[in-house]
């Protein structure tokens, strides 16, 4: 699994082969952990990008309605919802499309999402789709950690921390040393099986690494762990948290001493127009195109979020918080409130979720999906032909010390990324244990 040595090596500082051989190790390491991690969520974040396609394409009956002249209060709809799944309402789609039915979104037992389908011009349930049966949902469930809550979430965590660690230490060994320069960006076509398989993995990871390290940090907001308790503290310690009525953290409406009189408000039949009425808002206040309203039946004194699901750009997008009760507007926010922090979160959102550019937003991420799939399956091609006739082919483990740049790096890798840095002790320890059980035991000359 040793690398080939390059013309000049000779003049190589001494710890060049060691920290070459370590760099070496590391990738093989980290690709053992990660290339499940990177073929599962390229798998559910390419079904998901398109699963809403599929579902206009095989249940039109359920997406799609004839115009009339007039739509019936929104209330009415998520009535008729409610009386065909008893549950509670987790979000309402309401399209700026006329030819779209109003999707009703509820938590199924098994905790994925299921959708109700209602014609917006006379009320009546056009049918829905259950958990399982809801691509849009299960796919973007599974791509977050699905059925194992904040274990699941961990775990993508870890994984993405050691694709980072992959990408950094292959872009190390890819580095060319062989006075090829800008030409090691293109693969060497002729050049035997084993320089084939090589660089057609390493240029294409050269070519996306940037993209894939930016990708996944997009994602590290979404974790439980990273985001709930690194990313929301230091914006909060910064004064850099996203605007009440963005939705990005729990926020509750009336004050505490009003809480009883809002619960009482919220039953009185007077109010049951609310959401109708805080459409009406919404729309007063220049939302447009197809509007999301989150957490319709939330917790006591919980608001309601609306926003404007149809701008590709985070600038144009904006929010809109009122009082569940009686449809109050009690903040709104655009592009304009967002300190930095929290616009580069939400930029990363959108990227991430492919509707940063538009239409070309989901082959964009496509192609991505598509890179690191190719990159799982040639970097095992080029593994396969270097492996030795028996066994993996771990590289060995080095001697020596780390160079003092490389344990900084590690160090600030370690502090941005936590479970990264507990993943990484923990195969630490393992390979220590097993380093010592596979040892030979030294000769007794007294045998020999």
């Amino acid at each position: 699994m040793t690398p080939p040595a390059h013309a000049g090596s000779g003049h190589r500082p001494p710890h060049a082969a060691p920290l070459r051989q370590r760099a070496w190790r590391w990738h093989f390491m980290a690709a053992l952990l990660v290339i499940p991690f990177v073929l599962w969520q390229s798998v559910t974040g390419t079904v998901y990008l398109w699963s809403e396609s599929w579902v206009d394409h095989r249940h039109p009956d359920l997406r799609f309605v004839a115009p009339g002249d007039a739509q019936v209060p929104l209330d009415h709809r998520v009535d008729a919802a409610r009386l065909a799944v008893d549950a509670a309402v987790a979000s309402v789609i309401v399209p700026g499309d006329p030819t779209r039915s109003t999707q009703v979104m509820f938590n199924d037992p098994s905790g994925l999402p299921r959708a109700v389908f209602v014609d917006p011009y006379d009320g009546r349930v056009l049918g829905g789709l259950a958990g399982r049966a809801w691509p849009v949902g299960w796919s973007r469930s599974l791509h977050g950690g699905w059925p194992l809550g904040d274990a699941g979430s961990w775990l993508l965590e870890i994984g993405a921390g050691w694709t980072i660690v992959m990408v950094l230490t292959g872009l190390y060994l890819w580095w060319p040393r062989d006075g090829r320069g800008a030409r090691a960006l293109l693969p060497r076509l002729h050049a035997g099986p084993r320089i084939f398989w090589r660089d057609l993995h390493a240029c294409v990871a050269v070519w996306f690494a940037l993209l894939i390290v930016a990708f996944l940090l997009t994602a590290l907001p979404w974790t439980s762990f990273w985001g709930g308790r690194v990313l929301a503290p230091v914006q909060q310690a910064l004064g850099q948290q996203a605007p009440p009525a963005a939705g990005f953290a729990p926020v509750f409406a009336p004050p505490p001493d009003t809480q009883g009189d809002a619960s009482a408000a919220a039953e009185d039949p007077a109010n049951r127009g609310r959401l109708q009425a805080m459409l009406a808002r919404a729309r007063a206040h220049g939302l447009r195109g197809d509007l999301v309203f989150l957490m319709v039946d939330g917790p006591p004194g919980a608001g309601v979020f609306v926003r404007s699901a149809t701008h590709a750009q985070p600038e144009h997008a904006q929010y809109l918080l009122l009082d569940r009760s009686d449809a109050r507007v009690l903040d709104t926010a655009d592009w304009s409130d967002f300190p930095p922090v929290a616009r580069a979160v939400a930029t990363g959102v959108q990227i991430h979720e492919a509707r940063y550019f538009g239409r070309f937003g989901p082959w964009v991420n496509t192609t991505f999906a598509l890179a690191l799939t190719w990159l799982c399956v040639t970097g095992a091609m080029a593994w396969w032909r270097r492996r030795p006739a028996r066994g993996l082919g771990v590289p060995p483990r080095p001697t020596g010390r780390w160079p003092g740049w490389l344990r900084l790096a590690a160090a600030g890798l370690f502090i941005v990324l936590p479970l990264l840095a507990l993943s990484s002790l923990l195969l630490w320890l393992l390979d220590g244990a097993w380093q010592r059980l596979t040892a030979r035991p030294p000769t007794d000359p007294g045998m020999a």
